[in-house]
């Protein structure tokens, strides 16, 4: 019924079916049912059909775009990469698919496309992140390319991820190496360095464990987590400023939070002895300099 006023007086009018009716339909028929109110039947038919034929080739060339883009990652940049390679990605892009349009319920087919629609929002928030460093590493380029940063500069020996054993003792003790790292930057005990950073690491991982009982323990052991991954971060620009590598702080930070074990690997990795063994001929140079 629609309110409409008539002769001065607000009355109660029917309005068709069709008014309502889209309201009331699933949304995948609320475009097809909206097209059968153009013309005859057999116009609605002709664009019912065209509809479809528009779906297809726009699902079609938005796979193969996809498909070229992720041939081309693949393909290490190369701008023609080989065609059988892009036929692999686009069946498994396809196949995927399909998993999950047959894993749906019948009853219920939209549960498999409301799981499609939260993949990009679930893998998006650590591709932010991917960001971030990608823009930090065009900013390196840009500079390198405009001389204000030399090319050929000091970097660490491994890659920030790598596959050194230390790194792979640090996913679960930590500590070990940062006690190992801290007295060579620092100096002092190594068991000192190793206790502090030990204190952290199990504060952390007991207030995860008492989350179970109350999520207060989540927020603090998120905050726990913080000090550990910015005191390895901390260590990390301790460790470029002894050895003279280039870098900066919020990468040494952005390492820490996110990637604490290869960064610490990284660091064990690097070798101290160069550094001690000019301290130790400066210090045999000019003795009273020490003393």
């Amino acid at each position: 019924m629609l309110l409409t006023p008539t002769d001065g007086v607000a009355r109660w009018n029917p309005v068709p079916d069709g008014v309502v009716r889209l309201y009331n339909l699933a949304t995948e028929d609320v475009i097809f049912e909206h097209l059968c109110y153009y013309g005859t039947h057999e116009f609605a038919t002709l664009m019912t059909v065209l509809t479809l034929i528009c779906i297809v080739l726009y699902f079609v060339t938005s796979s193969d775009s996809a498909s070229y883009v992720v041939d081309i990652f693949a393909a290490n940049g190369v701008e023609e990469p080989p065609t059988i390679q892009k036929v692999f990605w686009g069946c498994t892009e396809g196949v995927a698919a399909i998993a999950l349009l047959l894993s749906a319920d019948e009853e219920n087919p939209s549960v498999a496309l409301n799981a499609v629609k939260a993949i990009p929002i679930v893998l998006g928030l650590p591709f932010t992140f991917l960001l971030f460093w990608m823009c930090q590493a065009l900013m390196l380029v840009c500079s390198e390319e405009s001389g204000k940063l030399p090319i050929e500069r000091k970097n660490f020996k491994t890659f920030v991820f790598n596959l050194e054993l230390s790194s792979a003792i640090s996913i679960p003790a930590p500590f070990i190496y940062c006690g190992q790292v801290g007295t060579k930057v620092w100096g002092g005990n190594a068991i000192v360095y190793m206790a502090g950073f030990a204190s952290m690491w199990v504060v952390t991982i007991v207030f995860f464990c008492l989350a179970a009982a109350d999520d207060a323990f989540l927020s603090l052991a998120a905050a726990m987590y913080f000090v550990f991954a910015f005191a390895v971060g901390g260590m990390r620009t301790a460790v470029r400023a002894k050895l003279g590598i280039t870098g900066d702080m919020v990468s040494d930070a952005m390492a820490g939070l996110f990637a604490y074990p290869w960064a610490i690997g990284q660091m064990a990795k690097e070798d101290f002895s160069a550094i001690e063994s000019n301290l130790k001929s400066k210090e045999l140079e000019n003795p009273e300099a020490t003393a």
